[in-house]
């Protein structure tokens, strides 16, 4: 019975594919975790928003690998060696463009029998891949947030994507909010607030944004597999507890102060540095939304123009 629900899982999705961040002053709502006792045992992953499409929904994930890519790997042979498959692998890694070297990837383990050989080299992302003049521009979102409108309206005046990470409390207090950012297509990954890092916290954290994420906007609707976990230092353990969950974590190193920001782009040889860089800035505030417009100014004045993170990840 599970190989045929597989198959037909299978089926359908290949039959209806589609194209498819100095620290901040002002931070998101912590969550305090309650006593718990600490368990090497990751909570069984949930198909919520496990890839783009619901037709692989029914499937269930039994673990997940990060993966770093080498010299001649393609999709087919990390999907053999690593007990998935290669449409799975893309869709659920926002791919658009040809896989490289270093190139670090979540691969879902489907549940099965076959043995998962890939070996598992989590690591917080720092820089872009991209050989373009590209910058990875992002936005954290989260209950204290101020209205989005002055944001979206930048974007949208510069036509300028870019990625939002958000927690499930701003997801449920700003409806229209989510719904404005998504039918801009902007690029949505998750954020969680955590005042101690223990695995069943991040856990469950990660999946109430998924489930909020979905009440909004329906199966269709993912914001993996990049992460933000706010209020802990950049450590090996937060990248691998972030891949246990099918997440890649960004290094909290990459946030700016949009003011500073702002005022170090006027130099057109400081601009030019962040080529390839990740910045993340506090969207919390409204100072943020006010220097948006002379971040994007500067950066395009160097050369460099804007993009998600799921962009400048690709080479």
């Amino acid at each position: 019975m599970r190989v045929i629900g597989f198959v037909l899982g299978l089926c359908c999705l290949v039959g209806c594919a589609s194209t498819a961040p100095n620290p901040p002053t002002t931070r998101p709502e912590i969550a305090t975790a309650t006593p718990t006792s600490v368990s090497a045992t990751v909570l069984a992953p949930t198909p919520i928003a496990l890839t783009a499409t619901p037709m692989a929904l029914a499937l269930t994930w039994q673990s997940y690998t990060a993966y770093q890519v080498e010299a001649g790997d393609s999709l087919e042979s990390i999907a053999e060696r690593g007990a998935s498959f290669p449409l799975f692998i893309s869709r659920y890694n926002r791919l658009n463009r040809p896989i490289g070297a270093g190139q670090l990837l979540i691969v879902p383990r489907l549940e099965n029998d076959q043995l998962n050989r890939l070996p598992s080299t989590p690591a917080l992302i720092r820089r872009g891949l991209s050989s373009q003049n590209w910058v990875g521009l992002s936005c954290d979102l989260g209950a204290k947030a101020g209205p989005i409108e002055p944001i979206v309206t930048t974007l949208a005046s510069s036509a300028i994507s870019m990625t939002f990470f958000i927690d499930h409390m701003w997801i449920e207090q700003n409806p229209q909010g989510l719904q404005q950012l998504a039918t801009a297509g902007q690029e949505l990954a998750n954020g969680v607030a955590l005042a101690q890092l223990e695995p069943e916290t991040l856990s469950q954290a990660l999946l109430r944004t998924e489930t909020s994420l979905t009440n909004q906007l329906g199966m269709d609707a993912s914001i993996r597999p990049y992460l933000r976990i706010w209020g802990q230092a950049s450590s090996p353990e937060l990248a691998e507890l972030a891949a246990q969950n099918g997440y890649l974590s960004l290094d909290n190193a990459q946030e700016r102060d949009a003011a500073e920001l702002a005022e170090s782009l006027v130099d057109p040889e400081q601009a030019a540095s962040y080529r390839g860089s990740l910045i993340a800035l506090d969207c919390n505030s409204a100072e943020t939304a006010a220097a948006l417009p002379l971040i994007i100014e500067r950066l395009q004045q160097a050369g460099l123009q804007p993009q998600p993170i799921a962009e400048v990840m690709q080479p």
